[in-house]
């Protein structure tokens, strides 16, 4: 039986771009955040993973949405996560990696399928959401 991981990822924007992470070695890019321990709340738990990410101290914002995704990792393991999304604030505008496994560069949302952004259907909907700002929720099959 497939566990459902549950996430918690942020939209950090500043002037036209988004902050997205980059796990040094792979080609995707997704949002910042991470998993959501029991007993969190998932504000508490992004909250936490961006402090571990980024060494800085945020302010979680507004509810973006959530995206269901369910897919098959390169070991033919079989993942389904549920993604909550909030928007999130940092004073700072150079930000560095607090992990060294991890690098985080701004993108401006046309440029998501340049950097690969995952789960892919997030290239859209965060496009949607930016001009838009109704939450979103989606399932995406695959």
């Amino acid at each position: 039986m497939t566990e459902i991981e549950l996430i918690a990822r942020a939209v950090i924007k500043q002037d036209d771009r988004i902050l997205l992470a980059h796990k040094i070695g792979e080609t995707n890019t997704f949002l910042p955040g991470g998993h959501i321990e029991p007993g969190e709340y998932a504000d508490e738990a992004l909250k936490r993973e961006l402090r571990e990410e980024l060494g800085v101290e945020t302010m979680i914002g507004d509810f973006v949405g959530v995206l269901e995704h369910k897919f098959t990792d390169e070991h033919n393991i079989r993942h389904e996560e549920i993604n909550i999304v909030f928007t999130a604030a940092i004073n700072e505008t150079d930000v560095s990696s607090a992990e060294g496994h991890l690098e985080f560069i701004w993108v401006k949302p046309k440029d998501f399928e340049k950097r690969i952004l995952l789960p892919s259907s997030l290239q859209w909907l965060l496009r949607k959401w930016l001009t838009d700002e109704h939450p979103f929720h989606y399932a995406e099959r695959c």
